[in-house]
C-alpha cells in the first residue's frame, strides 16, 4: 500500500512539473510572438502573404501562376514594401484548391482562418479526441507551433495529412490513401511513402493515394486551366534557378544536410553523397519497422525520416516531427514504458536549435539532431540506453 501511494505521489509531482513546464513554454511563445511581430523584416503576416497572393492571382490568371515574374509584379501591387522582391509559386496545382478561397478574403481574416483551421486539423490528426489538458497544451507549446504561426506557412497542413494518413492506414485504409494523396501537394514529403506502404503491404491505401492524385489532376485542370500541370512541369527549372540564386538567404532556415553543405561552401557533390547515404539508412530502417505494421513508433519514424530524406525542407515543416514524437511518447507512457532521458534531451536541443535558426546560421546542427532522434526512436541505441537513467512520464488523466 505504501509503495502504491508513493508511486501515485510521484506521478502527481511529474504531472505538475510537466504542466508548469508547458505553461512556461506557452507564455514564452506568446511573448516571443508579440516581440517578434512588430520588428520582423518579413512582409505583414509573413510567408502567408505569399500563400494569400497565390490564391488571388490563380483565380485571375490560372496557369499564369507559374510565370514567376508576372506573379511577383502582381504581388508588388498588393504590397509595395516588397522592394522589388516577391514569392514565386513552386507547388503543384493541387495546393491552389485550398489557396483560392483564402485569396477571396481580406488578408487578416484569411490568415486567422488559415492558422485556425490547419492547426485544428493538425491537433485532430495527432490527438483525436484526446486533445484536452496536457496533450493539447504540449502540442500548442511546441516551438514548431510557434514557428508555423510566425511564418504563416503550411507546416500544420502537411503534418495533418501525413500524420492523419499514417494513423488511419490500419483502420481506414482508403481515407488514409486520400490524405496521403493530398500530401503530394508537397512532393518532397512523399519520398518515403512508397517504402512505408509497400513494406506494410497497404495495397488499398496505395490504390486510394494513386486514385486521389489522378482525380486532383482532373479537377484542377478542369477548374483552372487544362495546361496548368504542363506549365508546372515546364516552369520547374525556372523555379530551381531562382532557388539556387537565393539559396544563401535560405540555408539558415533549412534543417537539411544539403543546406549545411552549401552554408559552409563545400562542393554540392558532397551534399548529394551525404543525402544519398542518409536516405538509404532511413529507408532501410523504415522498411524494417513498417514490415511489422503501422504503429505509433513507425509513425514517429516516418515523420522524422520524411524530413531527413528530402533535400528541401524548412523549419516550419517540422510540426510533423513534434506530432510523431508526441504520439510515440504517449504510447510508451500508456504502456508503462519509460522515455529515455537522452531522447528527451535531443528533442529539447532540437527545439532550441529551430528557434535559434530563425535568425542565425547553424549548419548541420538540426540535421544531426534529427538523425539522432530518428536512430533513438528506431531503437538503435536501446542497448546503450539500458545504462542511462530514464524519465517515466505519467500518462495524462482521461478527459
Amino acid at each position: 500500500m505504501t509503495a502504491t501511494i508513493s508511486a501515485a505521489s510521484s506521478q502527481t509531482r511529474d504531472r505538475r512539473a510537466l504542466l508548469i513546464l508547458l505553461a512556461e513554454l506557452c507564455l514564452y511563445n506568446g511573448l516571443y510572438l508579440v516581440r517578434w511581430w512588430p520588428t520582423s523584416p518579413q512582409p505583414g503576416f509573413g510567408d502567408f502573404f505569399g500563400l494569400w497572393s497565390f490564391g488571388k492571382f490563380a483565380a485571375l490568371a490560372g496557369a499564369g501562376i507559374y510565370d514567376p515574374f508576372a506573379l511577383i509584379n502582381y504581388q508588388q501591387t498588393l504590397m509595395s514594401t516588397l522592394d522589388g522582391g516577391g514569392f514565386p509559386y513552386p507547388y503543384p496545382p493541387t495546393f491552389l484548391l485550398a489557396l483560392i478561397p483564402l485569396g477571396m478574403m481580406a488578408l487578416p481574416p484569411a490568415y486567422l482562418c488559415w492558422i485556425g483551421i490547419t492547426f485544428a486539423l493538425y491537433g485532430w490528426a495527432t490527438l483525436g479526441r484526446e486533445w484536452r489538458w496536457l496533450l493539447g497544451l504540449a502540442l500548442l507549446a511546441a516551438p514548431t507551433t510557434l514557428i508555423s504561426v510566425i511564418t504563416g506557412q503550411n507546416g500544420f497542413l502537411s503534418a495533418a495529412l501525413l500524420i492523419g494518413g499514417l494513423r488511419l492506414v490500419p483502420s481506414r485504409p482508403v481515407i488514409a490513401g486520400v490524405l496521403l494523396g493530398l500530401l503530394a501537394y508537397k512532393p518532397q514529403f512523399v519520398l518515403l511513402m512508397p517504402v512505408v506502404l509497400l513494406a506494410s503491404q497497404s495495397w488499398r491505401t496505395i490504390g486510394a493515394a494513386v486514385a486521389t492524385t489522378l482525380l486532383i489532376v482532373i479537377v484542377t485542370s478542369a477548374a483552372l486551366d487544362w495546361s496548368i500541370w504542363l506549365q508546372w512541369i515546364k516552369g520547374f527549372p525556372t523555379y530551381q534557378a531562382l532557388l539556387q540564386d537565393n539559396q544563401g538567404s535560405l540555408d539558415h532556415m533549412m534543417p537539411t544536410v544539403i543546406a549545411g553543405v552549401h552554408a559552409i561552401g563545400s562542393p554540392a557533390a558532397v551534399g548529394h553523397a551525404l543525402q544519398l547515404i542518409l536516405s538509404g539508412v532511413v529507408a532501410v530502417l523504415a522498411w524494417r519497422a513498417c514490415r511489422r505494421g503501422i504503429t505509433d513508433r513507425t509513425i514517429a519514424l516516418v515523420a522524422i525520416g520524411s524530413v531527413i530524406v528530402t533535400p528541401y525542407a524548412m523549419i516550419y515543416d517540422l510540426p510533423m516531427v513534434a506530432a510523431g514524437l508526441l504520439i510515440h511518447w504517449k504510447a510508451r507512457t500508456d504502456a508503462g514504458e519509460p522515455i529515455a532521458a537522452a531522447e528527451i534531451g535531443v528533442a529539447i536541443a532540437l527545439s532550441a536549435c529551430l528557434l535559434a535558426m530563425i535568425g542565425h546560421s547553424l549548419p548541420f546542427v538540426a540535421a544531426a539532431l534529427l538523425c539522432l532522434l530518428f536512430l533513438s526512436v528506431a531503437g538503435i541505441f536501446s542497448r546503450a540506453e539500458q545504462s542511462i537513467p530514464a524519465l517515466k512520464v505519467a500518462p495524462p488523466a482521461a478527459g
